[in-house]
């Protein structure tokens, strides 16, 4: 081939010259002012970068070498499809583009693509590693074949090369009639049979020259390392998904079997301080009547400890009600299961986030480092305690940080946009480094060393569920700012 162009090309030189020697001489003899002789100089360039292409194609007609612009426009094609489908990680985005390929430059006609078992692509991804997903199964249009895929498979193994229809064997030659075409490309890996391309052209009789035999070579090697990247990878990736699907599993089971244990002995408690409760207040009035009336028959209780007293029924409801919300979230996180709309209430979010301020138990010192901003109050649609558990979260994990940055003050923001409300909740604290802060809303990520990671995950599913969002920015050390938009209730906000 490049003795050929090389020839054509030559031709194109000489007669340039020809011509350049020949208008030099007429406009010497012409003139001997160099200005004109610069201007035809000129223009004879003008015609030569005009020209070129087109009569580089003239000559090739002329000398019966046609194919070597096609040749050249091929060789081009394939470089610059391997430059794109290297940086690809989907083997749909891979076939996609060889298939665009190969129809517009290359002129392919027919273009069939059957994958390995062991490739996922849109359509086959839930079966890999299951039973089903066996041998090869078609890609895209190739879906309906008139062949068996298993004759085809046996086919590509056994010759484990490219094969054209001159060379194929009686069963081959069935499968390239049946497709209408006449060149079956094996992709191959160690054995490991990753596709299988037939392709054909308008003239499938016509044979296959030995550099198109070289290209398609070079295509099948470079679709070898790619497709077998993306096999190793969906493989880590299954098993992955894999370890993650029994994890969850067991937690489940495990979760489950500790709500119960749990809820049992929290049901009791609160019975128990119900009867407290009811009778606390005569116990308190016949201790008042003591102190009274029999001064010093009974040892004194301060007052600030009867006060504590008092609030103390109150307070151990709300601690088991807590508990029953933070196992309720659990056993939501682990399920994934989609809340029920049906148990939607409108809420006010200045008096949600004040319901959860006056239950959550705060430590000494800690409320005093809390500034609310609620003027501008907005209702959504959601559901009473698992709002409370958000903030009961977002307010944990915000002294969390106070604490380790010895630190810092948290404030509560609502804020109207439009159609949306925002509860803003930051912390001038540790703040989170911008290496996590992707992952803080996954499942089972945690960066406390007794952290479970359900926390936030738990978060974000709720606040997805009442059809709103949440974010988090931050700058290390300096602080931690969750954004939670939902919808505002046209009803009543």
């Amino acid at each position: 081939m490049s003795i050929i162009a090389d020839r054509n090309r030559m031709y194109l030189i000489l007669m340039y010259f020809s011509m350049s020697f020949f208008y030099i001489a007429i406009v010497l003899n012409d003139q001997q002012d160099p200005v004109p002789v610069l201007g035809y100089m000129m223009g004879l360039i003008v015609f030569v970068v005009a020209t070129h292409d087109t009569l580089l194609r003239i000559i090739s007609q002329a000398t019966g070498q046609t194919s070597t612009i096609g040749e050249l426009n091929f060789f081009s094609a394939l470089l610059e499809l391997n430059r794109k489908i290297h940086n690809l990680l989907e083997a749909d985005d891979v076939l996609t583009l060889v298939n665009d390929t190969l129809k517009e430059k290359v002129h392919v006609s027919q273009a069939h693509y059957f994958l390995g078992k062991d490739l996922p692509t849109s359509m086959r991804f839930d079966q890999i590693g299951s039973a089903e997903a066996r041998g090869l199964y078609p890609w895209s249009e190739s879906r309906l074949t008139q062949f068996s895929l298993e004759e085809l498979e046996h086919e590509a193994i056994k010759r484990q090369k490219l094969t054209t229809l001159t060379e194929a064997s009686p069963t081959l030659k069935a499968i390239f009639d049946a497709s209408k075409t006449s060149l079956m490309i094996p992709v191959i890996q160690n054995g490991n049979l990753l596709a299988v391309l037939l392709l054909g052209r308008t003239d499938n009789s016509k044979p296959y020259s030995d550099f198109e035999i070289q290209m398609f070579n070079f295509l099948a090697n470079q679709l070898t390392i790619i497709l077998d990247r993306i096999r190793v990878y969906t493989k880590i990736f299954h098993k992955t998904a894999m370890d993650h699907a029994e994890k969850v599993q067991v937690m489940q089971s495990l979760s489950a079997n500790i709500a119960h244990e749990m809820r049992t002995p929290l049901s009791g408690i609160r019975a128990s301080i119900s009867g407290i409760e009811e009778y606390l207040p005569q116990l308190l009035e016949s201790y008042q009547w003591c102190e009274e009336h029999e001064k010093g028959k009974f040892s004194p209780i301060r007052e600030s400890h009867l006060n504590v007293l008092i609030n103390t029924p109150r307070r151990i409801k709300l601690m088991i009600d807590q508990a029953n919300t933070v196992i309720d979230m659990l056993l939501m996180n682990l399920r994934e299961n989609a809340l029920d709309r049906k148990q939607f209430n409108v809420i006010s979010a200045a008096e949600i986030i004040e319901q959860a301020v006056d239950r959550y138990p705060f430590k000494s010192g800690q409320r005093e480092k809390l500034h609310l901003s609620l003027a501008n109050d907005f209702t959504f649609l959601g559901i009473e305690s698992l709002c409370i558990y958000i903030f009961f979260n977002l307010l944990k994990n915000a002294y969390y940080s106070l604490q380790g940055a010895q630190k810092g003050e948290i404030t509560i923001v609502l804020e109207r946009q439009g159609s949306q409300g925002v509860i803003r909740f930051r912390d001038a604290g540790l703040g989170i480094d911008p290496a996590i802060i992707s992952k803080i809303f996954e499942g089972f990520f945690t960066t406390k060393k007794e952290g479970t990671g359900a926390g936030l995950a738990f978060c974000k599913r709720t606040v997805e569920s009442f059809n709103g969002s949440i974010a988090c920015s931050s700058n290390l050390k300096e602080y931690a700012e969750f954004e939670i938009a939902l919808p505002i209730y046209a009803g009543l906000g």
